[in-house]
C-alpha cells in the first residue's frame, strides 16, 4: 500500500473521529469570504473524473448469484472426484499389495483353529501343536477297575447302602424313594460316564486325572441297577430323545405285561425296567438336572485349570508376539512396498510425458531408481508407525482368535479377516483420538466411517477369495499360478470397491463435512474476490488524487 492509500485512509478515520465530537467553527469576516468566493472551474473538475474508468457492475440478480453457486459446487465436486481418481492408484495397490499379497503369505502359517490349543478345539480333533495332538493319541487303555475301585467311589457307594436299608435313599433320575436292596437293585453310576472322561480330549490337554475327575460327588449318583446297564456310557441327553420316541410302544408294552396275571421273573425285571423309563420319559427333569450339574462342575474344572494355567498363558503371549510381528511386518513392509510402486509409476509416467533426462539408458534408469528410493526412504516414520499399528492388531487379532476357538472352532481364512478388521478399526479409533492438525472431531468421525467401510470391504474380499480362487484353479494353464491371480484379481476387485464405497460416503456425507469444506472454500474465494475489489477501489482513489493534484 503505497503513502498515497495510508494518508486517504488516515483522513477518513479522523474524519470519522472528529464527527463524533463537537465542532468549534470561527466564521470569516467579509473580506475573507470576498476573497474565497471564486468562480469553481467546471471544466477542470469534468476532465478528471471523465479521465478515471470505472467497471463496477452493480446490475446483480438472484439468477447469476445461483448460477455462480452452481458453477463452484461442480468445480468443487469435480476437484474432489479428481483427487479421489488419484487416490484410487494407491488404493487399488495397497489392496494387491498388504491384505492380499503380503497378507496372504503372512496367512501361510495360519492353522484352522487358531495357534492355541483349547480345550473346544481338542474335542474337535483340531490341535495348534503337534505335542498336544500326541499327548491324546498316547493315552493309556481305559481300565473300569481303576475308575470303580477308587477311594471315594467306594465311599459314597457304602453310604449309598446304608441310607437305602434305612429308607432313604432317593434314585437320582427319577426323584422317587427305593426300596430295600432285594426289591430295587441298586448302582452308583457315573452320571458322565467313566470312560467318557477317559477319553475326552479336553480332559487330557487340561492335565487333569481322570480317576479324580469321574469320581467327583458331583458325578456320583444313585439309580436302579437295571436302568444303570440300559444307560451304559450314553449321555443323558441322548437317552432322554430315545425313551421319548419310544414311549408309546412301550405303554402298550406296560399295559400288556401289567394284565397278566403271572410274570416270570424275566417279565417282572422287564416291567420295572419300562416303568422306571417310562417315569423318566415323562418327566426327565431329575435325569437331566444330575446330568447338567455334573457336567458343569466337570467342564468349570477343566477350565480353571487350562485357561488358568500357566501353559495356555506362556502359549498366549508367545502366540500374540508372533501375530503382533507377522502383522507389524505386514503393514511396516506393505506401506514402503506401495510406496515403491507409486513412485515408480510417477517416474514411468514423468518419462513418458517429459521423455528422458540422459542421453543413454544407463543414467536415465539410475537417476530416477535413486529418485524413487529417496521418495521411499522418506516413509519409513510413516512405516514405523504403520508396524507398530499392525503390531497391535495382530496381537487383538490372536486374542479373539483365541477366545473364540473356546467356544468354536474357527477357519484359517476367519483369521485373516480378524487381523485386517482390526487393522482398520485400530486406524479408524486412531483419526478419532489423534485427529490430524486442523482437523476437527466431527471430520475425524468422516475420515474414520471411511476406514471403517472401507476395511470392511477388505473383510470381504478376505471372504470371496477362496470362491474366486477355485474357479480360477479350474482353468486349464493357471494352476501353477491360481493363487497369484486370484490375489491380483480379488485385489484389484476390493481397492476399486473401497474407492466406491469412500466416494458413495463422500457424495451422502453423512456428517455434513464436505458441505462444510466447500463452505470454507467460497468463502475463501469470496474473501480473495472482496481483497481484488478493495484493491481496485485504492487503485481509484490514488488516480483520483494524482488527478485532483494536477
Amino acid at each position: 500500500m503505497t503513502d498515497r492509500i495510508g494518508r486517504f485512509k488516515a483522513r477518513r478515520q479522523l474524519q470519522e473521529q472528529l464527527r463524533e465530537q463537537p465542532i468549534l467553527v470561527a466564521l470569516p469576516n467579509a473580506e475573507q469570504v470576498t476573497q474565497f468566493h471564486q468562480p469553481v472551474n467546471q471544466l477542470r473538475i469534468d476532465g478528471a473524473f471523465s479521465a478515471l474508468v470505472f467497471e463496477a457492475d452493480v446490475q446483480v440478480n438472484e439468477t447469476d448469484i445461483d448460477a455462480a453457486l452452481r458453477t463452484f459446487s461442480e468445480t468443487f465436486s469435480q476437484e474432489r472426484f479428481d483427487q479421489l481418481l488419484r487416490d484410487s492408484r494407491r488404493d487399488v495397490l495397497q489392496a494387491v499389495a498388504v491384505p492380499f499379497g503380503l497378507g496372504k503369505l503372512v496367512a501361510i502359517h495360519d492353522k484352522i483353529g487358531g495357534n492355541v490349543d483349547t480345550i473346544h478345539n481338542a474335542r474337535q480333533d483340531v490341535y495348534a501343536t503337534a505335542a498336544a495332538r500326541q499327548e491324546y493319541v498316547d493315552r493309556p487303555e481305559y481300565e473300569s477297575k481303576k475308575y470303580h475301585g477308587d477311594k471315594r467311589y467306594i465311599a459314597k457307594n457304602a453310604l449309598d447302602t446304608k441310607a437305602q436299608a434305612e429308607g432313604n435313599l432317593k434314585d437320582t433320575y427319577t426323584g422317587k424313594t427305593m426300596g430295600n436292596k432285594h426289591v430295587d437293585p441298586r448302582n452308583l453310576d457315573h452320571t458322565i460316564a467313566a470312560k467318557e472322561i477317559h477319553d475326552d480330549a479336553g480332559r487330557i490337554l487340561a492335565g487333569r486325572d481322570g480317576v479324580e475327575m469321574a469320581n467327583d460327588s458331583s458325578n456320583l449318583n444313585p439309580t436302579q441297577e437295571r436302568f444303570n446297564k440300559f444307560k451304559g456310557q450314553r449321555r443323558a441327553d441322548d437317552i432322554v430323545v430315545q425313551l421319548e420316541k419310544e414311549s408309546p410302544a412301550r405303554r402298550v408294552r406296560i399295559t400288556e405285561l401289567e394284565s397278566k396275571a403271572d410274570l416270570t421273573v424275566k417279565e417282572r425285571n422287564e416291567l420295572d425296567l419300562h416303568r422306571q423309563k417310562q417315569t423318566i420319559a415323562d418327566d426327565p427333569k431329575h435325569f437331566l438336572a444330575a446330568d447338567k450339574t455334573a457336567r458343569d462342575k466337570y467342564e468349570a474344572k477343566l477350565r480353571d485349570d487350562y485357561y488358568n494355567g500357566g501353559k495356555f498363558r506362556e502359549a498366549v503371549v508367545d502366540t500374540s508376539i508372533k501375530e503382533g510381528g507377522k502383522m507389524a511386518f505386514q503393514q511396516a513392509f506393505g506401506l514402503m512396498l506401495v510406496e515403491f510402486f507409486s513412485a515408480t509409476f510417477d517416474e514411468l509416467q514423468d518419462f513418458y510425458r517429459k521423455g528422458a533426462m540422459h542421453d543413454s539408458w544407463w543414467p536415465e534408469l539410475r537417476s530416477r531408481m535413486e529418485r524413487v528410493a529417496t521418495r521411499v526412504g522418506k516413509q519409513w516414520k510413516v512405516a514405523l508407525a504403520a508396524g507398530g499399528a499392525g503390531f497391535v492388531a495382530g496381537v487383538l487379532s490372536n486374542l479373539v482368535t483365541v477366545f473364540l476357538n473356546t467356544l468354536k472352532t474357527t477357519g484359517k481364512r476367519a483369521i485373516r479377516m480378524f487381523r485386517e478388521g482390526f487393522m482398520s478399526l485400530l486406524q479408524a479409533l486412531k483419526m478419532l483420538a489423534f485427529p490430524s492438525k486442523g482437523m476437527s472431531m466431527r471430520e475425524g468421525a468422516h475420515e474414520a466411517l471411511k476406514v471403517v467401510l472401507a476395511g470392511a470391504v477388505v473383510i470381504g474380499g478376505v471372504a470371496l477369495e477362496e470362491i474366486i480362487e477355485k474357479y480360477i484353479l479350474a482353468i486349464p494353464g493357471l494352476g501353477a499360478f491360481g493363487s497369484i491371480v486370484s490375489a491380483v484379481i480379488i485385489g484389484a476387485l476390493t481397492g476399486l470397491a473401497s474407492t466406491f464405497v469412500v466416494y458413495l460416503i463422500d457424495r451422502l456425507d453423512p456428517l455434513g463435512v464436505n458441505r462444510n469444506r466447500e463452505l470454507a472454500a467460497l468463502h475463501q474465494q469470496l474473501d480473495g474476490e472482496l481483497e481484488e475489489v478493495r484493491g481496485r477501489n485504492d487503485q481509484w482513489l490514488l488516480n483520483l488524487e494524482a488527478t485532483l493534484d494536477c
